[in-house]
């Protein structure tokens, strides 16, 4: 997609967090965006870039690029990913502000269901947040290979009805997921997300349901995963631009895969966009700004795991 007569300009944006977000390969207490502005004629269509470097991105390597303003037109050329998906996401931002269309018509409603995601926390800080969310439908859980069961027996206990996910972010290895099987069966657990790393899932045999992440995006073969997955993740950073988001859910839909569409840490200005992919998605996992202290004026609100839109947000006309 060709962006004629516009001119594209950033801002560094960080954002700190309520609590230290903790995941098998690292964490966190604030993130860095880079808020992209493509301006044409007066109007400004806007866009988040969230580097992450587990794909490569870092900021130095994005800034570096938007200064020289090269290949920035030809999406296809952007090889960073998540900057592709905030250019694009601006230009659609642009786009519906030039024809004058509220961004509201991309969706069906305003209020959706979300899994709510608890980081990995020490036992009391983790029975405080379960607490919190208390029978919420989706628990979404980050685990290590440590104490896992202490963290389930305390879900069984103090949220009953909640489904599980467990979001290992590749930091399990294939025996202690055979090891662990019969046991985990025990709990209500909808899907394992991304159990070990990206390139080692040929070896995975288990009857549990599995999600894609880490393995799952534009850099890697689609085909691979299809044997040993039920569900995939789909979050616009890892894919780039809406054409390639849309490769992705129809090779989903295709293959009969589950569609868990998701999202970085990030701000309303990263998600908002995202809602228009609902309508393709079996499960939400759009929770990323309710870790921020301070997001964007007028942006989501959460309600335990309800995502609530608003309106008067600063996207499309």
């Amino acid at each position: 997609m060709k962006y004629k007569n516009c001119s594209i300009k950033y801002k560094d944006k960080k954002f700190d967090l309520k609590n230290q977000f903790k995941i098998s390969r690292g964490s966190k207490s604030s993130i860095n965006t880079i808020e992209i502005n493509i301006k044409k004629n007066g109007l400004i269509g806007r866009g988040e870039c969230v580097p992450y470097e587990r794909y490569g991105d870092n900021l130095k390597k994005i800034k570096n690029l938007l200064k020289q303003k090269k290949n920035l037109n030809n999406l296809k050329s952007l090889k960073i990913l998540s900057l592709s998906n905030a250019i694009s996401n601006a230009y659609f931002d642009l786009n519906l502000k030039e024809k004058k269309i509220s961004f509201k018509k991309y969706l069906k409603k305003t209020r959706y269901k979300t899994a709510v995601t608890i980081p990995i926390f020490k036992e009391k800080k983790f029975i405080d947040e379960v607490k919190k969310y208390k029978n919420v439908k989706v628990l979404k859980i980050k685990l290590n290979e440590k104490n896992i069961f202490n963290y389930l027996d305390i879900i069984k206990k103090c949220s009953p009805k909640s489904k599980i996910i467990i979001d290992a972010n590749e930091g399990w290895s294939i025996s202690f997921l055979k090891k662990n099987e019969p046991k985990i069966k025990k709990y209500n657990i909808l899907f394992i997300e991304q159990p070990v790393k990206s390139g080692k899932d040929h070896l995975i045999k288990t009857s549990l349901h599995l999600c894609a992440d880490e393995s799952f995006h534009l850099n890697k073969q689609f085909e691979k995963i299809k044997k040993n997955y039920r569900w995939v993740n789909i979050k616009p950073d890892k894919f780039g631009s809406e054409t390639n988001i849309l490769k992705a859910i129809k090779f989903a839909k295709k293959n009969k895969l589950k569609i868990f569409l998701g999202c970085m840490v990030s701000s309303s200005l990263s998600i908002i966009p995202s809602l228009r992919f609902a309508k393709y998605s079996n499960l939400l996992d759009l929770d990323g700004a309710m870790f921020l202290i301070k997001d964007y004026e007028y942006g989501l609100t959460y309600k335990k795991d309800n995502l609530i839109y608003n309106k008067s947000f600063n996207y499309g006309y």
